[in-house]
């Protein structure tokens, strides 16, 4: 049966058209399962990406020591080689005569050998590695002590838990420092509290004395902007004959701590410049001792007046 032209022009349109329609479904189809396949690809890269991370649970200060409670054992995408990341053997040691793996912190959160510290500042969720961590020696010693001082004169942004040198400058413009590397374990306003061992607590004292007694001279710190990574300097400043006499018999001070004491006395730091500086005032220096003590005992009563009326208004000490 014959078809006349119009019918024949309709049904190769249809045709044409319904061709064109399987190719464009072809090619959205093809589209689609090559893009499924890149979504997968992506997720699985994504997925190998997800490891535990040890993160900072908190902003820390260089320096600050750490313990495994400092952070968050967290599921996180990073790039990060697994060697790089800190893992829960990085505070452990092997005790070298058992060869049994021992924590490097006890119970309480003392440190057992050496303590861990951060090398830089890090800021709180950040993920921590190896190359951020650093042990320090934390061996306590017999004669440690913890000390208040309030005649330092003290940076005004000094905070709890930084580091610094205590260091005495003359007036002929001559600096020396005193103690090296010291831990502020607390500071208010005028005050600050460290642990020394014996011959640093001698030595800062014979300092305090000389910064009464020389007029211009000044006893301040200076804080360490990045405490783990930097190195404590070695203190410069030399005692006088008296103390050293008094260092070198008392049982307390370690044997090694005198012999880097007597070297830094037998230098020229001593009689070129710090007796130098001292000899125009040894006539008044028992006066300027006395006045300097006495400022000193004073604030120390009304620090502690203080601190007592605090702890009073919270039940943890009684009145009379």
């Amino acid at each position: 049966m014959a078809t006349n032209p119009m019918q024949r022009r309709a049904r190769n349109s249809f045709l044409i058209g319904f061709l064109v329609a399987l190719l464009i479904m072809a090619v959205v189809v093809v589209f689609l399962v090559y893009r499924m396949q890149s979504l997968n690809a992506d997720y699985e890269d994504l997925k190998a990406l997800q490891k535990k991370v040890y993160v900072a649970r908190e902003d820390i200060q260089s320096g600050t020591e750490v313990t495994l409670d400092s952070f968050t054992y967290d599921t996180i995408q990073t790039s990060l080689a697994d060697d790089e990341l800190i893992e829960s053997q990085d505070f452990q040691f092997i005790d070298e005569q058992s060869g049994e793996i021992i924590e490097k912190y006890d119970s309480d959160g003392n440190p057992k050998q050496k303590k861990m510290v951060v090398k830089t500042n890090v800021p709180a969720g950040t993920i921590l590695t190896k190359d951020m961590l650093e042990e320090e020696d934390n061996l306590l010693t017999a004669d440690q002590r913890i000390q208040e001082y309030n005649m330092i004169i003290l940076p005004t942004l000094l905070k709890n838990g930084e580091y610094i040198d205590i260091r005495l400058q003359l007036p002929g413009g001559e600096d020396y420092i005193v103690v090296a590397k010291k831990q502020v374990i607390y500071t208010n306003e005028s005050s600050i509290w460290i642990k020394l061992s014996e011959e640093e607590i001698l030595t800062l004292g014979n300092s305090i004395v000389e910064a009464y007694t020389i007029v211009g001279s000044k006893l301040y710190a200076t804080t360490y902007p990045e405490a783990g990574r930097q190195k404590a300097a070695t203190p410069t400043y030399a005692a006088s004959n008296a103390v050293m006499s008094l260092i070198n018999t008392n049982p307390n001070v370690r044997e090694e701590a005198k012999n880097g004491l007597w070297q830094r006395y037998q230098s020229d730091y001593r009689n070129n410049h710090i007796n130098e500086a001292l000899e125009p005032y040894y006539n008044g220096m028992k006066e300027a001792v006395e006045a300097g003590l006495q400022e000193e005992i004073t604030k120390l009563k009304e620090g502690r007046q203080n601190y007592v009326e605090a702890l009073e208004g919270t039940g943890m000490v009684g009145t009379e």
